[in-house]
């Protein structure tokens, strides 16, 4: 702040947002009781105490950037470590990742979380947490997200039901999956497919994923999910071939953590874990 003399220019640069950075200085403000920069016709100038003590704040940060963390071993490691997922994810992965992390990290709290507004509030302001999600446009830049896979949506219904295609299908009612935080503003497979003539509307949304097989298996209802997940005493309808129906897998962290050991040994437990699946 002191050599740019800008919010947001500092935000670009540690990638972070304005706001983190806000937040920040009012917290060093509080601090040293002193307004430490003050809004000038161009840019922020730096107060009295702030030129006095820089060579202060210089030796400190110098200091910080000497400690260097040691080698990285999940086999040590006994942090807790913070995962986020929608449900269809949790329902059809989470045994599978909690499994395969515990093998490499026997010591370390896992906590398997659903992803919420609130979540991502929390990562945004960076939160030491991964989201394994499909790609989403909405998140910030200052959100990485690293891709692993595609996968194939389709459509699923009970085995007996009347409908062979999609033209037959989208005339019975559609039950999807609701996940604060990610589709409950918008369904961008459904806006996909009304680009190419589809005309899909929910007429009710599920947020628990056995809630809705149920009332699948029950009904003319049809609902999607992910190849070669279809559940018991339901068979598949397929969606039309489009190039950008695929849904991208992705792992998600803050950009600040990018080169965390620890998200790229996540990153390789998870990667297996869906490529086992897609077998």
């Amino acid at each position: 702040m002191y050599e740019l003399r800008n919010v947001k220019l500092v935000a670009d640069a540690l990638g972070k947002t304005s706001s983190a950075i806000s937040k920040i200085l009012s917290k060093l403000k509080t601090h040293f009781d002193d307004p430490l920069f003050i809004q000038g016709r161009y840019s922020f100038e730096p107060t009295l105490f702030m030129d006095t003590n820089i060579i202060h704040f210089e030796h400190i940060l110098t200091t910080f950037d000497a400690i260097h963390h040691s080698d990285f071993s999940p086999q040590t490691l006994q942090q807790e470590i913070i995962l986020y997922g929608h449900a269809l994810f949790w329902d059809n992965f989470g045994d599978k990742l909690y499994l395969e992390l515990r093998k490499d990290a026997p010591l370390a709290k896992i906590s398997m979380r659903n992803w919420s507004l609130e979540a991502r509030a929390r990562l945004v302001e960076g939160e030491n947490a991964v989201l394994l999600n499909t790609y989403d446009d909405t998140l910030p830049q200052v959100i990485l997200q690293k891709p692993i896979c595609e996968l194939t949506p389709i459509f699923y219904v009970r085995e007996a039901h009347p409908a062979q295609t999609i033209d037959e299908l989208i005339q019975y009612p559609f039950v999807i999956t609701r996940n604060p935080g990610w589709n409950d503003v918008r369904y961008p497979i459904l806006e996909r497919l009304s680009g190419v003539g589809y005309q899909i509307t929910p007429c009710v949304e599920v947020e628990n994923i056995s809630a809705i097989e149920n009332i699948v298996r029950q009904s003319d209802h049809f609902s999607f999910t992910m190849s070669r997940l279809i559940p018991n005493g339901c068979r598949a309808i397929s969606l039309p071939t489009m190039s950008d129906l695929n849904i991208n897998c992705v792992m998600s962290y803050h950009r600040a953590k990018q080169k965390d050991p620890q998200k790229e040994w996540l990153f390789q437990a998870y990667n297996r874990v869906l490529n086992q699946t897609k077998a």
